[in-house]
C-alpha cells in the first residue's frame, strides 16, 4: 500500500509540474481540462498495473534453526511483541484515515444539504432549459446541474444578469459537474494528499476560463462586473462559483491567443506518460507480485487459500558433537482451494479411502513435476554450463494448474548450489532465477480431468527437489 501511495503521489507531482510550466498559462483549455482528469486518474489506477509479466517469490524454509537457549526464546518474543506494535501503529493508521474519510464524507453531504435547502426556499422562474434560483442572500452567483443560484434579480441589470446565464450555462453545457463530482470523491478518499487540492484548484479555475469565453462582453466591461462579484461571499464547493478564481487571470485569459509554438507543447504529455509507465507502475520499486493476506495469497488474479500446519518440536542429535537439540519443525502452507474451489492432489484418496486410480485421475500430458524440472533445465542449460563444478538445488514446489492445464501458482524457493563453499555470481544467479520464472509462466498442457471433467490440479507437492550436478559443461539431472 505504501508504494502504491508513493506511485500515486509521484505521478501526480510530476504531472502537477508539467501542467504548471508548459500549460497552466495557455489557452488551450478543453485540453487543460482533459489533462488535469486523465492525469489525476492515471495517478489512481497506474500504479496498480504490473508492467512485469512475471517476478520471483522464494517461499521459507520448513525447518527453523534450533532453540539451543534461553536467549533464543527471548530474541523470538521480542520479536513478536515488535509485530504486534506494529500491527498496533497499522491499526492506528487505518482509523486516522477512516476518520478523516466520515470527514470528508460529512463535509460533502452538509454541501449538499446546503444547495438543496437554498433551492427549496428560493424563489424559482425559468429561463430556457435553465432554472433561476433567487436565494434572497447575499452570495457570489453559482450553478448546480440546470439550477443557477443567485441573490436577487433586483440585484442585477439585464445585461449583468444574461452574463451570468451565459456564464453559466457554459459550465452546464460543458458538464463541469462531471468533474466535481469525481474530484469531490478523490478528495475524500485521498484527504491526505496535498496534491489532490492543487489539482482540484487548477482545474476549477480552467472551468472558469471555459465559461468566460462563452460571454459575449469585452474584456474590460466583463472584468469590471467580475471585480464586483469578487466581494460577495463563495458559494458551496460542490458548485461553480462566479467569483472563486482569481479575477486578474481570469481578465488576462480573455485577451490571450493560442500560438503555434503553444500548441506544440501538448506534445509533450507523451513523454510524460512513457515516464509514468516505465518508472511508476506496480512492478517499478518491488519485484512481489503476490498479496498476502491471511491464509490467503493473491496471484496472476487467482486467490490461493493455503492450509496451514501447526508448529512442532522434535530432539535431534548432531552427528559432529553428538549433542541432543530442540528443532521447531515449521512446514511450509500448502495450496487448498482456488477461487474457493478444491485444489486436487494426485495422491489424494476418494471417499471410499482409496487413491484414485489412473483411469479416474487423467494426468496424461499434464505437466509433471518431473517434466517441469526437465523443461526448466533445458531452457537454462547455457547457464548452467557457466556455473563451478558442483551439485546444485532446484526447488519448484506446489505447481497449481488451473482447468485449462495452465500455471496459475508456484512455490519458488530459487536456484543454489548444495555446497556453501560453492558461490555463484550474484548477476548470473538472478539472471537464472528470473529465466525460471520465464519460463515457468509459459508452460501450459492439457488439463488434469477427473472422469473427464477438468479440475484444479497441484503436482510437485510439498517440498519437491531435483538435483542438478554440473561437472566439466556436462549437466546430469537426478
Amino acid at each position: 500500500m505504501l508504494q502504491y501511495l508513493l506511485n500515486m503521489t509521484a505521478i501526480w507531482l510530476l504531472s502537477l509540474l508539467v501542467f504548471d510550466l508548459f500549460f497552466r498559462k495557455e489557452s488551450f483549455h478543453s485540453y487543460n481540462r482533459l489533462y488535469l482528469i486523465v492525469t489525476l486518474l492515471t495517478g489512481i489506477l497506474l500504479p496498480l498495473w504490473s508492467l512485469q509479466e512475471s517476478d520471483i517469490v522464494y517461499i521459507t524454509k520448513v525447518t527453523e534453526p534450533a532453540i539451543e537457549n534461553v536467549s533464543a526464546v527471548k530474541k523470538t518474543i521480542i520479536q513478536s511483541t515488535v509485530a504486534e506494535t506494529t500491527t498496533d501503529y497499522g491499526r492506528l493508521l487505518f482509523y486516522a484515515y477512516a476518520t478523516g474519510v466520515v470527514i470528508g464524507i460529512l463535509l460533502l453531504l452538509k454541501e449538499v444539504l446546503t444547495i438543496v435547502s437554498l433551492y427549496s426556499k428560493g424563489n424559482k422562474t425559468k429561463d430556457g432549459v435553465w432554472t433561476i434560483i433567487e436565494t434572497g442572500k447575499s452570495h457570489s452567483p453559482f450553478s448546480a446541474f440546470r439550477y443557477v443560484f443567485i441573490s436577487s434579480k433586483q440585484n442585477y441589470t439585464n445585461d449583468e444578469l444574461r452574463m451570468i446565464l451565459s456564464h453559466e450555462e457554459q459550465h452546464g453545457h460543458a458538464l463541469h459537474f462531471i468533474d466535481l463530482t469525481l474530484f469531490q470523491l478523490v478528495r475524500t478518499f485521498c484527504w491526505f494528499n496535498p496534491l489532490i487540492y492543487i489539482y482540484h484548484n487548477r482545474l476549477l479555475v480552467v472551468h472558469e476560463y471555459q465559461a468566460d469565453a462563452a460571454v459575449d462582453k469585452t474584456p474590460a466591461e466583463y472584468g469590471r462586473f467580475l471585480i464586483e462579484q469578487a466581494l460577495l461571499s463563495p458559494a458551496p464547493s460542490l458548485s461553480h462559483s462566479f467569483n472563486r478564481s482569481p479575477i486578474k487571470n481570469r481578465i488576462m485569459m480573455l485577451t490571450r491567443k493560442t500560438t503555434a509554438l503553444a500548441q506544440s507543447k501538448r506534445a509533450i504529455a507523451i513523454p510524460l506518460l512513457l515516464v509514468c509507465v516505465l518508472c511508476f507502475t506496480k512492478n517499478a520499486f518491488s519485484d512481489d507480485k503476490r498479496k498476502i493476506d491471511g491464509n490467503k495469497v493473491t496471484y496472476k488474479g487467482n486467490v490461493i487459500t493455503m492450509q496451514t500446519f501447526p508448529e512442532d518440536t522434535t530432539i535431534i542429535e548432531d552427528p559432529t558433537t553428538g549433542e541432543e537439540k530442540m528443532v521447531i519443525k515449521r512446514m511450509n502452507p500448502r495450496p487448498k482451494l482456488m477461487n474457493g474451489e478444491k485444489i486436487q492432489y494426485d495422491y489424494e484418496k476418494d471417499a471410499n479411502g482409496e487413491h484414485l486410480p489412473v483411469a479416474d485421475l487423467n494426468t496424461i500430458g499434464t505437466l509433471s513435476a518431473s517434466s517441469i524440472i526437465q523443461t526448466v533445465v533445458n531452457e537454462i542449460k547455457n547457464e548452467l554450463t557457466q556455473l563451478p563444478d558442483d551439485q546444485y538445488n532446484l526447488g519448484l514446489n506446489n505447481v497449481v494448474l488451473n482447468k485449462e492445464g495452465e500455471i496459475a501458482y508456484y512455490d519458488f524457493e530459487g536456484f543454489r548450489p548444495s555446497h556453501t563453499a560453492t558461490k555463484i555470481p550474484e548477476d548470473l544467479k538472478k539472471y537464472i532465477d528470473k529465466k525460471i520464472v520465464a519460463v515457468m509462466d509459459k508452460l501450459a498442457a492439457k488439463p488434469a480431468t477427473i472422469k473427464g471433467t477438468p479440475i484444479i490440479y497441484m503436482t510437485a507437492n510439498g517440498d519437491f527437489f531435483r538435483n542438478i550436478t554440473v561437472e566439466k559443461g556436462k549437466i546430469t539431472l537426478y
